[in-house]
């Protein structure tokens, strides 16, 4: 779509005295590719949509659609909540990753990829095989003009990938992986096909304690999980109950190595923009800083409220969908000169859990948790036996405050958003069996 029809559209949208508009729009294509028990097959698409928010301090409306709009709509008639669109604002220089000029993979590539995979799936395990592969990769072009000036176009790529496999021992659970980069080339089959190996053994040989204590290394995916259920405290307004209840006597309410941020301009990230949703730029935010609660995620229009920095975290699922406050690249803030072998080492007696089970239950309100969880014992630093079926419980103020170590391996996962944690050593959790 032209800036030229989009200024139209909001010319035509003010005639009608709707002062406060915006015309989005969004041009892509992508491709998958799936390895399964339909066999192997390949898709691609393009797709270009629209959408228009307009009205007033009364009342206003939302309409999307396929193509590209036109000067006359038809519009409906305003009869949503009362807008208020941000005014424009200096966007910092952003310099557009390299990568985005490099052509999506082709089907051969791709379907090589996820045979790889299977390949090195079956040499380290015998009667491993891999249940199902799907490959996304797509890139695409948006715009986002505004009655109050906001004039932005940038464009992005992502590839994601889920893998599934089964073990040799029947009636096993499947092992799963989902992953997220900008390029489908940076997926390394041998390390996939490893972590899935390690998952499948544990399944097939681990036991769990009855009831246990001690010093717990938390892999990323399980860092990444509890940063997940923490996300009703980080966004939005309305987390003030949460944060109370989680403080201490100093006003803590973590570990004093605890540092979580949200970055939409995080270098290399999936979702590095310049600009979020409504075209406000994207920053660096410092949500949790020494322990110490600093802030939600805070759109424009929630800033101004309360007080606090926009974050420029204003995210569109699509073009069809309306702009909501999340998370872009949220994570636990890593110490680059602390090697996960350092706090291996430094483990007399616990466990190191890699990887979880199951979807576990959150409840921040009560502040409990249970996550079903697998890896390994440890025992003075070196793995003594594989640990399956077992559950992490504990408070969820317990998990921050007990967090005693931070190393460097940040790794991120896709929720809703990109979230990331390194390894960490914790305390003041517990193991069991039976999570009731």
């Amino acid at each position: 779509m032209t800036r030229e029809l989009a200024r139209s559209v909001l010319d035509a949208l003010a005639g009608r005295g709707l002062n406060e508009a915006e015309v989005y729009f969004k041009s892509g294509r992508s491709r998958r590719f799936e390895i399964g028990p339909q066999g192997r097959i390949a898709s691609s698409s393009q797709e270009e949509g629209w959408a228009v928010r307009a009205g007033s301090d009364r009342a206003s409306f939302f309409v999307a659609g396929t193509g590209q709009p036109t000067v006359d709509g038809p519009w409906p008639d305003p009869d949503g909540q009362p807008l208020r669109l941000p005014p424009a604002v200096s966007i910092p220089s952003w310099k557009p990753p390299g990568d985005l000029e490099a052509p999506l993979a082709g089907e051969i590539e791709a379907i090589r990829l996820l045979e790889a995979i299977e390949k090195s799936l079956r040499s380290e395990l015998a009667g491993a095989r891999l249940v199902r592969g799907l490959l996304d990769e797509g890139s695409s072009q948006t715009s986002i003009l505004t009655s109050r000036g906001i004039e932005e176009e940038y464009r992005s790529r992502a590839a994601s990938l889920y893998v599934e496999a089964t073990g040799p021992v029947q009636g096993a659970e499947t092992a799963r992986i989902s992953m997220a980069s900008r390029e489908l080339r940076s997926f390394q089959a041998p390390m996939i096909a490893h972590r899935l190996v390690d998952r499948l053994l544990l399944q097939g040989q681990g036991e769990a304690p009855e009831r246990d204590r001690g010093e717990l290394l938390l892999g990323p995916a399980l860092g990444v999980r509890l940063l997940v259920a923490l996300l009703p405290l980080l966004m939005g307004g309305g987390s003030d109950a949460l944060v109370r209840s989680l403080r201490d006597r100093r006003g803590r309410i973590g570990s004093e190595l605890l540092i979580v941020k949200d970055d939409g301009r995080y270098r290399g990230g999936v979702l590095e923009a310049p600009v979020d949703g409504e075209g406000w730029p994207t920053r660096e935010t410092l949500l949790i800083a020494e322990g110490r609660f600093r802030q939600p995620l805070a759109s424009w229009k929630d800033a101004k409220r309360l007080g606090l920095q926009v974050s420029g975290c204003v995210r569109r699922a699509s073009w069809r969908d309306l702009p909501r406050v999340g998370p872009s690249h949220l994570f636990l803030v890593p110490s680059p000169d602390v090697k996960v072998a350092s706090l291996l080492a430094a483990v007399a007696r616990g466990y190191y859990l890699i990887d979880t089970q199951g979807s576990g239950r959150f409840d921040l309100e009560r502040d409990r948790f249970r996550l079903p969880v697998c890896g390994f014992v440890l025992r003075q630093g070196r793995a003594a036996a594989p640990l399956s079926g077992a559950w992490l419980t504990g408070s969820i103020s317990s998990w921050l405050r007990g967090i005693q170590g931070v190393a460097r391996d940040l790794e991120f996962q896709p929720w809703s958003g990109m979230i990331g944690s390194p390894t960490t050593l914790v305390t003041g959790l517990e193991l069991r069996r039976n999570p009731e």
